[in-house]
């Protein structure tokens, strides 16, 4: 009898010692998770180095014969697929992770043009213990990222011609419309907005697809109110475009400049024009060409030829034609 119980004791003290000599393993695929995962921020920019933000929060909440539900040395490490680019170490380690506590980390991915309009998988793999565990536990948790380009409008070059008109007077304007972004800009539209604009001016012009670093010219002409008190104006050049993957969310430029609006300035007949307006100067312009005919010259003689300077033109008509 003492000798079965010896043999029991000696095997399952063997047994024991081989458990414990056994290396530590990690448990992949368990059935319940003790993690959820989120993501922020993985919609990507094309051309720039874009900020992600993972939080990984232990929502463990089933029965367990450990009370706290903690989770210890936890590793987490996140992959991004090619051609998408993660600046920085991908690995975070964690002493524990209380139940219901989160950890949020920050890191840095860059997509190229090339990737403009794909969808990407990546993962985030977490590697934990419990209190009282001998092996690790592993989760995968997939996170997903798409890649957009971008569209920036920029308005220069406006001009008004002229800079100064008068009230119901026209101007032209015009300047260049450029797309620095790396995609089309679609249904692009330029727009003139003034208070001083006459009803039914022209005051917008349709451009279409605007190409990213291509100058589109444009130019139109408005026409301003008939009774505008003379001074400065504003005049508003509004740009609007879309992004056809983003249709709800349009793209703006806008830039201002000023008209002035000053009333024409009415020049008074000179001394001349006063001296040969109505019935005399017509006589005085027939006596001229008569005197170039028979004298040959363009200029009539000084009045101090004449026997009476202070006749009328008639008179002096008469007596040109006697001395002819």
């Amino acid at each position: 009898m003492n000798l079965v119980n010896d043999f029991r004791n000696w095997t399952i003290g063997a047994l024991v010692l081989l458990f414990l000599l056994l290396p530590v393993g990690v448990v992949q695929g368990q059935n319940t998770a003790h993690l959820t995962v989120t993501l922020t921020g993985q919609t990507l920019t094309a051309g720039f180095n874009n900020t992600v933000n993972i939080t990984a929060t232990n929502s463990y909440s089933s029965g367990s014969v450990y009370p706290s539900n903690a989770i210890y040395d936890v590793d987490l490490a996140v992959s991004v697929p090619t051609p998408l680019q993660m600046l920085g170490d991908n690995h975070w380690h964690y002493d524990s992770i209380a139940l219901q506590q989160s950890v949020t980390l920050s890191f840095q991915v860059y997509a190229p043009t090339t990737a403009i309009g794909n969808s990407y998988q990546g993962s985030v793999s977490l590697t934990y213990r419990q209190l009282g565990d001998i092996s690790y536990t592993q989760e995968i948790h997939d996170v997903g990222f798409s890649v957009r380009g971008w569209i920036s409008l920029k308005l220069y070059g406006v001009q008004l011609t002229p800079s100064v008109t008068s009230p119901g007077g026209n101007v032209t304007i015009s300047g260049n419309l450029l797309n620095s972004g790396n995609i089309a800009a679609y249904n692009a539209n330029v727009t003139i907005e003034s208070k001083t604009l006459a009803l039914g001016s022209t005051a917008s012009i349709y451009l279409g697809e605007v190409d990213p670093n291509i100058p589109r010219p444009f130019s139109l002409l408005v026409s301003f109110k008939k009774d505008l008190p003379e001074g400065n104006y504003s005049i508003t050049v509004n740009v609007s475009a879309i992004d056809t993957g983003r249709p709800t969310s349009p793209y703006n430029a806008q830039q201002v400049s000023e008209v002035q609006i000053r009333k024409p300035v009415v020049q008074p007949p000179s001394e001349g024009q006063q001296r040969n307006s109505g019935l005399v100067g017509v006589i005085l312009e027939i006596v001229r060409y008569l005197w170039s005919v028979f004298f040959g010259w363009t200029t009539l003689p000084s009045p101090l030829w004449l026997p009476y300077p202070y006749l009328s033109a008639p008179a002096a008509f008469i007596c040109v034609c006697q001395a002819g």
